[in-house]
């Protein structure tokens, strides 16, 4: 990227489908130059959309105009020419832009406000749109991709599960249709060939992990047969990602790789696994081990003597070497690192990880071999085959391939230099419809963890009486704390996490009733509105309490914007222990020493709780950084697309 480049914008254009000459932007590689003065100053400088307000004050002028055409004479703009280039030109593009909300209008009986038509011009415009939860960011992106879809351009509508996928295609199918154009919806379990018939569509929806596993399929068998390969995609035009954060940076730490199975463990390894497990659960805190500024489990100089002493009575090629300290501190990380109901779920005789950014499962993802073998012996399950690396690709280097890119999120603000610094996204705030009816209850912090959960609970029974509850929750052990204490006091909750995860749906649409307790880890209503009932929105709406020390600040407010949606009343509480895991784990700078020490004092609760939460961000944006910069690197070495 130069200068010259900080005014220039992505543009539209209608590429022709094509699997044997799919459309892709060439990525450029990122220089660490360059991406140190994105994120420090760039961004601050970055493209602006002024030239999108004379195309929102046209469009408002030709609504009511299609208002008054018959069917046949609306469906009639549509078959006038237009240039995919000329759809954000006020005098040309407008039109058509109106004439969509109209079809949307008569299909669904609503009209889009005017700030959900911002934020699809923005979308079209290759934009990272911040709009408030509940302001209806679905039928925004249904607009941009019909719009779109309309002039040409292939759209691909990016969400963070099946789920979503399914709902929201079924909200767009029958405008489509009345558009003339096709949709589709591509799932994880779609068989090779139903996913080539939804990738020749004009509009598809998908997850995220959908889209980037099968353009790693499709890589893999170009170089393995590339005579006999029937690539599924068919190009990368146009992507509007939904829950962008989640998506492009909450997402983008862990590599996506592709695997198949190899062989069983030898049992001499399965012997050594066993013997690091039993090794690192015998020595002793401090002494033997401690963790690293990075928050990773290390040997201590005696405890690396005592691995020298009990590794001389072990029988494998690796346990003489030096090699056997790095197993050892993977040995640690299974026991002690990744714990049961935070990094990892078992389900039916099977580790399954947990997405720490959403709360979501990943049943696709395993960890290297060793660690993945160590944590399924501490779990007490039958250790799986190695998995073998046949293509792997990181989010960033996925998403920035598209010609144009857009995403739209509630909470962009805290990752504005990061979506720039990478993706060239500029980060638009639309303002809400109405203004907030939220209130903050303020933070109080607990000594221990079961003073919090036994104050949590009597404050959300209170509040229910009258009201709706919410309590956000780090992960599935933490939920299984606070429902046993309510079990003790006979009150009914609910539970969603990882390990109701197929009735999120169910529990979300009846979590806004009167009385209703909730309890939920991060991934609660992603997508899905908390209907109040009438009573609770005289009480005073839903409130929400945020009963753990999240990762980030912007996963608080993706929590506490469950509340006053909309122009409802709301309202949150932030009720923490000083024994809460993001206080007591993880990596440690200096900083985040010296103000967890102060917090640990009552002092400047608020103030040092937003600098732990920045010091966290600071280092996973340092994290996804090194990743994409180490990605590049071993395609530079290894001539490896």
């Amino acid at each position: 990227m130069t200068l010259a480049m900080l005014g220039q914008r992505p543009i539209l254009k209608a590429f022709a489908r094509s699997r044997r000459r799919p459309v892709r932007r060439q990525v450029p590689p990122l220089s660490r130059l360059w991406l140190f003065a994105d994120e420090w100053l760039l961004w601050r400088i970055a493209r602006g959309s002024d030239r999108l307000g004379a195309i929102r004050a046209t469009i408002a002028g030709h609504q009511a105009a299609m208002q008054a055409l018959c069917d046949a004479d609306l469906n009639a703009m549509f078959q006038a020419p237009l240039r995919a280039e000329h759809l954000l030109d006020s005098a040309r593009g407008a039109p058509r832009l109106a004439a969509v909300l109209e079809v949307i209008r008569r299909e669904t009986g609503l009209s889009l406000r005017g700030n959900q038509i911002e934020c699809a011009v923005l979308l079209l415009n290759g934009d990272c749109v911040e709009l408030r939860t509940g302001e209806g960011k679905t039928l925004a992106a249904a607009l941009a991709a019909l719009a779109a879809a309309s002039v040409g351009v292939s759209v691909h509508v990016i969400t963070v599960n099946d789920y979503l996928a399914e709902r929201d295609h079924a909200l767009i199918a029958p405008l489509a249709a009345r558009l003339g154009l096709s949709s589709a919806v591509v799932l994880q379990t779609d068989k090779d060939d139903e996913k080539r018939h939804a990738y020749d569509h004009d509009i598809l929806y998908g997850t995220n992990k959908t889209f980037v596993f099968d353009h790693l399929r499709d890589r893999r068998e170009g170089r393995t047969m590339p005579d006999e390969a029937r690539p599924r995609q068919t190009g990368q035009a146009l992507a509007i990602v939904d829950e962008v954060d989640s998506v492009l940076i909450d997402d983008a730490t862990v590599p996506m790789i592709l695997s198949e199975p190899a062989d069983r463990p030898p049992a001499v390894d399965l012997a050594l696994f066993r013997n690091l497990i039993a090794f690192a659960r015998a020595i002793a805190p401090d002494e033997d081990r401690v963790r690293d500024r990075h928050g990773n489990w290390r040997l201590t100089s005696q405890g690396t003597a005592r691995l020298e002493a009990a590794a001389a009575h072990w029988r494998h090629p690796l346990a003489t070497t030096a090699d056997i300290i790095d197993l050892a501190e993977l040995g640690m990380t299974a026991v002690y690192g990744f714990l049961e109901g935070v990094a990892y779920i078992v389900s039916e005789g099977e580790v399954v990880m947990v997405d720490q950014a959403t709360g979501r499962l990943m049943p696709d993802r395993k960890w290297d071999y060793g660690l993945q073998q160590m944590v399924e012996m501490v779990a007490g399950v039958e250790p799986t085959a190695e998995t073998r690396t046949v293509g792997q690709i990181t989010q960033q280097t996925y998403f920035r391939q598209y010609r144009v890119l857009s995403g739209l999120t509630g909470t962009a603000h805290e990752c504005r230099s990061e979506f720039w610094a990478i993706y060239q996204l500029g980060v638009k705030a639309v303002a809400a419809h109405a203004p907030s009816g939220m209130r903050s209850c303020g933070l109080q912090m607990f000594q221990t963890a079961d003073e919090r959960w036994r104050a949590v609970a009597a404050r959300a029974i209170e509040i229910a009486q009258s009201r709706a509850v919410l309590i956000g929750l780090n992960d599935v052990a933490e939920s299984g704390a606070l429902k046993a204490v309510f079990d003790d006091i006979g009150r009914d909750v609910a539970v969603l996490d990882a390990l109701t995860e197929a009735q999120e749906a169910e529990l979300v649409a009846v979590a806004g009733e009167q009385g209703r307790i909730t309890i939920a880890t991060h991934l609660a209503g992603r997508g899905t509105d908390i209907a109040l009932d009438p009573a609770v929105r005289d009480a005073g709406g839903l409130h929400v309490i945020i009963a753990s020390v999240m990762a980030s600040g912007r996963l608080e407010r993706q929590l506490y914007g469950r509340a006053a949606r909309q122009g409802d009343p709301g309202s949150y509480d932030r009720m923490i222990s000083l024994e809460d895991r993001g206080l007591t784990e993880g990596a440690f700078s200096l900083w985040r020493t010296v103000v967890t020490w102060i917090l640990r004092r009552g002092l400047f609760p608020t103030f040092c709780l937003a600098q732990i939460h920045g010091d966290r961000d600071r280092r996973a944006r340092t994290m996804r950084r090194k990743t994409l910069l180490r990605e590049q690197d071993m395609t530079k070495r290894l001539g490896y697309r």
